[in-house]
């Protein structure tokens, strides 16, 4: 078989027996480079994801838990003052919580809130009687649930109502968790 050679071309051929080219050493350095850096990239997203995953845990954890206050605080009649808890899950066992002050209407009674909106203010004390502390005993990370509220009575004459606002907050996480409020109106 006999090749032609142009004068402007050289053929491919005759460099490299068969037409088949490879690799060089310094292409193979290159792609080996390239895929480090994002095996690399791809590994430093593990922990992120993991941390994520743990802060969603614990904020869905934190607001079946303000759910589950909200609807017992919301159950208990308008006139109610204090209430208990035989199972320990929305007042702790042998303690009497309260519920509001119906003396004091328009005032905000219980745990403080922050800056004056309708979120539970974690930075100040627990007050006795308006919140708890509960380890969910199905929480294989045994975390600490701080499950506070607040309630304003409202008596316009005959329209009479409370203003609950309930908090969950899951102590202990090892990345910034934030805390989960509700609030709802009740009257007759």
């Amino acid at each position: 078989m006999r090749l032609r050679v142009h004068s402007d071309a050289t053929p491919m051929a005759a460099a490299h027996p068969g037409g088949e080219r490879g690799f060089t050493l310094i292409e193979m350095l290159i792609a080996t480079v390239i895929i480090v850096i994002g095996l690399v990239a791809v590994a430093q997203l593990v922990p992120t994801s993991m941390m994520l995953n743990a802060n969603n845990r614990s904020d869905g954890s934190a607001l079946v838990i303000a759910q589950r206050q909200m609807e017992a605080l919301r159950s208990l009649p308008l006139a109610a003052k204090t209430f208990t808890d035989p199972l320990g899950t929305t007042c702790p066992l042998g303690t009497t919580c309260y519920i509001g002050d119906p003396s004091q209407p328009g005032q905000v009674v219980g745990s403080p809130l922050f800056n004056n909106t309708p979120v539970i203010d974690y930075a100040q004390p627990l007050v006795s009687g308006y919140g708890f502390t509960y380890t969910d005993p199905n929480d294989p990370t045994g975390a600490v649930n701080d499950v506070r509220w607040a309630v304003v009575t409202i008596n316009n004459g005959s329209n009479t109502g409370k203003r609950i606002i309930v908090g969950a907050f899951r102590r202990g996480m090892k990345s910034p968790s934030f805390p989960i409020s509700l609030d709802t109106l009740v009257s007759k």
